[in-house]
């Protein structure tokens, strides 16, 4: 709880002075990302422990959400979730669901990101944002370190994450990659496009709740190999009338695939 109101206060400082984007322009980039290019770095090739995956992921990794007043009174609130440096220069990968603004709770506030001191940032931007895909790529004005993205993972490979699942501290787990999907047969001709790759998805076995969205999923080099999307259970068919067929069978952890950020980082390229 102290953590909270000291990012608040943070929050609400950097609202006094006129720091925070604000709800209107902040919604317009929503709508219409400000796309520039970007030079993602190149992924690293060293294997490392899981102590030091857990490290990298821990530096380069940010809280990403929204302060806010609420209609009911004149308090600030936070709701934030997870994101993670792709670039040196301030460039944020996290969720496209973690930035949508919900206007009808939201009076004054902007968007945000806490690094691991503390410290809370200003999103000065948004350079991409896709509900399909779940992914969305937003700016601070600030130094940051990056993880790379690495889309050359296969089932069987191990998946670690660190997040903060129910609001509670950075929780770091270890899994492996289970399986690529396709959650939907209409893509198009084109599995690279952004259409197809709105419809690629990817399980692991890490571990992670609400809360944890966002959050960047690494492998043994500390390269994001994806980040958080869903959770979902799947049961044997429970009805009402019959709880004993209700049983949870398995929990299925749902990523957005690197391979997907890395074309939104591109959608600004040049054709020729």
């Amino acid at each position: 709880r102290d953590e909270e109101n000291r990012i608040s206060k943070q929050a609400e400082k950097l609202f006094q002075n006129g720091k925070l984007l604000g709800l209107e322009a902040t919604g317009e980039l929503i709508k219409s990302p400000a796309a520039i290019k970007l030079e993602l770095p190149v992924a690293h090739k060293n294997a490392l422990t899981p102590s030091q995956v857990a490290e990298r992921a821990k530096v380069s990794g940010y809280r990403v959400g929204w302060a806010y007043l609420c209609n009911s009174c004149d308090n600030w609130h936070i709701n934030l979730a997870g994101g993670y440096a792709i670039t040196d220069n301030g460039i944020l990968g996290t969720c496209s669901h973690v930035i949508n603004m919900d206007n009808k709770k939201m009076r004054k506030g902007g968007l945000i990101a806490v690094d691991h001191s503390g410290k809370v940032y200003p999103v000065t931007s948004i350079l991409a944002n896709d509900k399909k895909i779940d992914g969305a790529l937003i700016k601070i004005d600030a130094k940051t370190t990056h993880l790379p993205l690495n889309d050359q993972i296969a089932p069987g490979d191990s998946a670690f994450c660190l997040s903060r699942p129910l609001k509670q501290g950075q929780y770091f787990s270890q899994g492996i990659v289970n399986r690529f999907y396709w959650n939907n047969d209409k893509r198009g001709d084109d599995p690279n496009s952004i259409k197809a790759l709105g419809m690629l998805k990817l399980n692991v076995s890490s571990r992670w709740a609400p809360g944890s969205s966002g959050s960047a999923v690494l492998d043994t080099c500390g390269n994001v190999i994806g980040h958080v999307a869903t959770i979902s259970t799947m049961d044997n068919g429970a009805s009402r009338k019959n709880n004993e067929k209700g049983r949870t069978l398995i929990t299925l952890h749902s990523a957005t695939p690197a391979r997907a950020m890395m074309a939104l980082a591109r959608l600004p390229e040049d054709p020729d």
